[in-house]
């Protein structure tokens, strides 16, 4: 299949219908169609060709949402590149990838050699006369990066029956649908936002941009002006908002629902979301290999406030011991999950593309989990997180849960520190109050851990490292540990 056809059939069933709400315009149905053949046809002329890997360094704009579709319509497959990052960094994933061009909008990559650039123009979604849909078996879309700028890149390879897959996930578990109106408040770079603005597209529904950065005032009149029904933010974003909000009622007035992935919301804060900002929220677990893996809808907030929710439509999970044995409910294990979304190769930092085949299908994230009675999932940190303190495993999960649930605390993230008598120590670095302290948070603990769960070391910081993909950076919360 080709995912652009699916165009095709919106502009022949809701021609007028509007898919595009931003930067003063509105572009229907019919014209993002045509709007997609200009930019295709543009594509084929600059040469290129099906096969070809492409790289989009561009501002979040409704041409670089259709650009998705246009590459999708020739049978390029799409690497996402950061408009954040430096040259040096979009340059080094760009050629790890063996993009054969970069797209950029202000010509940055044209002096560097050996690098086959364009500069996308306003004209290009208009003339021109585009290629015939691409076709093939197993035809790839998408490198859905998992490591940006840190440490070596990697893709995922998601073909375009595995995207389309993802999207029946969506419409079918999170009722994503053709009335609704999404509002794109996160960068089309991140997997989340690509992923939901082309399944609204892809649903005849209507996508209102938003795009970062922005205050939290901006955002809701934005969502306000266009009566948005579904919104997409990651946690941060959520509790910027919890802060700033003052008014009554919601601060969503016309969300029908509010969808958070990314990272934990703590449990303590789900009734505060459903109270001042949208009284249908939903936690949305996956992974840049798989799409969506579990759902944990409204209803279940505060009866499941420490699950990631049930698996989603047509995804298998398990949890397995070091020898592949399924383990029994309640028991912590690797996580291992299979569905028609998921990918079956990447693409490793040199560029050559590796097949997963092997394990009956069943892959690995690299989260540990245990699986409840219900089917409800809850983590218990990453595999390769884990803390052995003296021999012993200690998960990083359970001593930032005791922490959130110290009042004052408002973020947390532990890791392990080297020590060479114990191997591991606990280490936290702690986003708090002002009347916080070390000492106040490490006395906190006393009752709420055993002894040797307890952090050695604990740091008070404005706010938590992240990478470029929003995760929390456990590698610089190390070092920063490691300096005091």
């Amino acid at each position: 299949m080709n995912l652009a056809t699916i165009l095709a059939s919106n502009a022949a069933g809701r021609p007028d219908h509007p898919a595009l709400i931003g930067q003063g315009k509105i572009v229907t149905h019919a014209e993002v169609y045509a709007q997609v053949g200009s930019l295709a046809a543009r594509l084929h002329d600059i040469g290129v060709r099906h096969g070809d890997r492409v790289g989009l360094c561009l501002p979040d704009s409704a041409q670089h949402l259709l650009l998705h579709y246009a590459l999708a319509w020739i049978g390029a497959t799409i690497v996402p590149l950061d408009q954040r990052w430096t040259l040096h960094e979009a340059t080094r994933v760009a050629a790890a990838m063996r993009c054969a061009f970069v797209l950029d909008a202000d010509g940055r990559f044209a002096p560097l050699a050996g690098v086959r650039s364009a500069t996308v123009a306003a004209d290009w979604t208009t003339g021109g006369s585009p290629p015939g849909f691409a076709e093939g078996a197993d035809l790839p879309l998408v490198l859905s990066l998992s490591s940006g700028t840190t440490g070596k890149p990697t893709g995922a390879v998601v073909t375009h029956e595995q995207l389309y897959e993802r999207f029946v996930s969506q419409w079918v578990t999170m009722t994503f649908n053709a009335q609704d109106r999404f509002l794109l408040a996160t960068p089309l770079y991140f997997g989340g936002g690509r992923s939901f603005a082309m399944s609204f597209v892809a649903a005849g529904a209507t996508v209102v941009l938003a795009p970062p950065p922005h205050r939290s005032d901006e955002l809701l009149a934005t969502a306000r002006a266009h009566a948005a029904s579904v919104a997409f933010l990651v946690p941060t974003q959520v509790r910027r908002l919890l802060e700033d909000w003052r008014g009554d009622g919601p601060a969503f007035p016309h969300l029908r629902l509010l969808v958070t992935s990314g990272s934990a919301v703590r449990a303590e804060e789900r009734a505060l979301i459903a109270e001042r900002l949208c009284p249908r929220c939903l936690d949305y677990y996956a992974s840049s290999e798989g799409g969506g893996i579990a759902v944990l809808q409204p209803e279940e907030q505060l009866r499941y406030p420490e699950s990631v929710g049930r698996p989603t439509f047509r995804v298998e999970t398990r949890i397995v011991d070091r020898a592949d044995q399924p383990l029994a409910d309640g028991e912590i294990g690797r996580l291992q999950y299979r569905g028609p979304g998921v990918a079956s190769s990447i693409v490793d930092a040199d560029g050559n593309t590796i097949e997963l085949a092997g394990r009956g299908g069943w892959f690995e994230p690299g989260d540990l989990a245990q699986r409840l009675p219900s089917g409800h999932l809850v983590l218990a940190g990453r595999a390769k997180d884990t803390i052995i303190r003296a021999g012993v495993n200690i998960h990083p999960s359970e001593i930032e849960a005791a922490l959130a649930s110290i009042a004052g605390v408002r973020d947390a993230l532990v890791v392990g520190i080297d020590d060479a008598e114990l191997g591991e120590r606990v280490g936290a670095l702690v986003v708090a109050d002002v009347a916080m302290t070390p000492a106040l948070i490490t006395d906190a603990l006393q009752a709420r851990l055993a002894r040797y769960k307890q952090p050695s070391v604990v740091r008070i910081v404005d706010e938590l490292p992240r990478t470029s993909m929003n995760k929390p950076d456990r590698a610089r919360a190390k070092a920063l540990l490691s300096e005091v």
